[in-house]
């Protein structure tokens, strides 16, 4: 998806050409499905602002208020259920794919991520990644069983940093469970084990509702901006840094070189057939 100057800022990646796909996507619908039943058994059905449905999150993030990069909590029970997921290689794949993605459709994106995880995990050993060679920190399985998101935004993201966002259920992809990229004007199929790539701190988004017997889930990853940040920072708060005399408003503030991480469409082109 690009603007009216060629730059692509956000990608239908949808799904690798491999014959093996949907029964992959059949098994991790069937994982969450579990996950969903396993998590009503602890409580009910949370309402939160981006929908009402389960969902838990993993990894390592900073924002509201953090002194330092954390690792996402749960209690022991959520967490024995995101760990078997997290451990599942079917789900492994999904978030690889994820990843790879945005090596091969935003680099400078992709480059940006990897210097920075590689920086935190070599500065922290407490921090513990969602998955091996993958540069997002974190993950939020959404459980469902109806992953219907009320328009939001990601704000804690990176602003220029991109979601993985992966569909998965049982649901009429032409009917329903749409992505709306309101700031774009567009409505998107998005069919279950399809996935996109989006600035979603930047770009209000949500779906489309779906038929009553049908379920939807999805799998998001992401970076918090405040984990760019730190690093940025020499490894302490902006707070801190400031105290010091030092300054990364003007620089974090600065719109341009944010976008300089999104390609053009003849760049992406240029890149694949060199």
């Amino acid at each position: 998806i690009v603007d009216d100057g060629g730059i692509s800022f956000a990608t239908l990646v949808g799904e690798p050409r491999d014959s093996t796909w949907p029964a992959l996507v059949e098994r991790v619908r069937e994982k969450f499905e579990e996950a969903r039943q396993k998590l009503a058994r602890l409580g009910d059905e949370p309402d939160h602002r981006r929908g009402s449905y389960f969902c838990e999150n993993s990894g390592y993030s900073m924002g509201s208020g953090q002194k330092r990069p954390g690792n996402l909590k749960n209690s022991a029970a959520r967490q024995k259920i995101v760990d078997d997921l997290l451990r599942d290689p079917d789900v492994v794949r999904i978030a690889n794919f994820g990843s790879g993605a945005l090596k091969n459709h935003v680099p400078g994106v992709y480059e940006l991520y990897r210097e920075n995880m590689e920086a935190l995990l070599s500065s922290d050993p407490d921090l513990k990644p969602n998955f091996p060679n993958n540069v997002f920190a974190a993950a939020t399985f959404n459980f469902g069983p109806r992953v219907i998101t009320r328009v939001h935004l990601d704000y804690l993201n990176y602003a220029f940093g991109m979601c993985s966002v992966t569909a998965l259920g049982k649901f009429n992809y032409r009917r329903g469970g749409h992505i709306i990229l309101w700031d774009a004007k567009l409505i998107i199929e998005f069919p279950p084990g399809s996935t996109i790539l989006l600035p979603s701190a930047i770009l209000r988004h949500s779906n489309v509702d779906i038929a009553r017997h049908e379920t939807r889930y999805s799998f998001t990853q992401y970076t918090a901006g405040g984990l760019f940040r730190w690093v940025r920072a020499g490894f302490q708060t902006l707070k801190s840094l400031h105290a010091q005399g030092g300054n990364l408003s003007r620089e974090y503030e600065e719109w341009k070189e944010g976008w300089r991480l999104f390609p053009t469409v003849s760049e992406l082109f240029g890149q694949k057939n060199a």
